[in-house]
């Protein structure tokens, strides 16, 4: 939710109860969950994380969850190349990189991005209120493989790592 040194439990309580939403159980879980997992994960990787301590929630109730907790402004969506919503809990203005390969999310911060302005006019009938800035490339590990299968002769692996996230996808909508 934030560096500025608070827990994160306390905080996301306080927004909570500044916007007038409840703070069940199920909400603190399924923030909490969020906070803690650095890479950005979907609705699906948060759900399989929760199982294991609350066997019974449901895909259903952590899809409102994020949902809720998004239209409040208390978590961000991200997107990500393979359409997958994924979701960040930290607030700060900071910028992501994408690996276009695997889909791996890291958050970055460059000074000059953050100055950035938004800009007073309306374009097309649209009114612009926030700017989200992504760098699309490559990751090193996903480099590494490249740079191996290449140089092993084999045809590059670009697109594994995205099919196997996206079984993984599937495999949850069952």
């Amino acid at each position: 939710m934030g560096t500025d040194g608070g827990d994160p439990g306390s905080l996301f309580v306080a927004r909570c109860r500044s916007r007038g939403l409840r703070i069940t159980m199920q909400r603190m879980a399924v923030y909490r969950a969020l906070a803690e997992d650095k890479t950005h994960p979907s609705v699906h990787s948060i759900c399989a994380n929760l199982r294991r301590s609350a066997p019974s929630l449901s895909l259903a109730t952590v899809y409102r969850i994020l949902e809720s907790l998004e239209k409040e402004g208390l978590i961000r969506r991200v997107s990500s190349p393979n359409g997958v919503l994924r979701y960040d809990a930290n607030l700060d203005l900071h910028q992501h990189f994408i690996c276009r390969i695997c889909g791996r999310i890291v958050d970055f911060k460059e000074e000059s991005f953050s100055k950035l302005r938004l800009p007073g006019a309306q374009f097309s009938g649209f009114e612009a209120e926030e700017i989200d800035i992504q760098v699309v490339g490559t990751c090193r590990e996903c480099r590494r493989d490249i740079s191996a299968a290449t140089q092993s002769s084999k045809k590059p692996m670009i697109g594994k790592r995205i099919g196997s996230i996206q079984k993984e996808e599937v495999r949850w909508q069952h």
